[in-house]
């Protein structure tokens, strides 16, 4: 496979790069990189508001995903909310506290796109956008059907 390719899916440099991007939001708010995915994932999906959306969405793993959001709650940008209907289904519910992190955030994934579409036409990126959804749609059917 071609080393770019490689590189590119495999996601090591991109992460390098969140963590440099993103570090200004850890820092001032001490937060993990998960924990603000967390939250930018409640914000910009509010059809899904619990732990297993979060889980089954962006395929991690349970016990991190139930630790961030321990700590989140814990320094009061969630809430836990008991489901009416079904007491074992627990919503999370972002409190006020969150919204300046999320603004912060949202102005470092501006930056972040800045970066990664540098020098690409509205071509090349409306292209990029097309490959990038069919190549994680092969792999999640492959990871839908491992796991039945």
């Amino acid at each position: 496979m071609d080393d770019h390719l490689e590189l590119l899916l495999n996601g090591q440099l991109y992460k390098k790069l969140n963590e440099i991007v993103y570090k200004p939001v850890t820092n001032t708010y001490n937060l993990s990189m998960l924990e603000i995915k967390v939250l930018l994932f409640l914000k910009e999906h509010t059809m899904y508001d619990t732990a297993r959306d979060i889980v089954e969405v962006h395929y991690l793993t349970k016990s991190y995903v139930s630790k961030a959001i321990d700590t989140l709650i814990e320094k009061g940008y969630l809430k836990r909310k008991q489901d009416t209907h079904d007491r074992r289904c627990i919503h999370l519910e972002m409190q006020e506290k969150a919204l300046p992190v999320i603004d912060y955030v949202k102005i470092k994934q501006k930056e972040l796109l800045e970066i990664l579409f540098k020098n690409l036409t509205e071509d090349e990126k409306h292209l990029m956008r097309n490959i990038a959804e069919k190549i994680s749609s092969n792999i999640a059917e492959v990871l839908e059907s491992s796991s039945s």
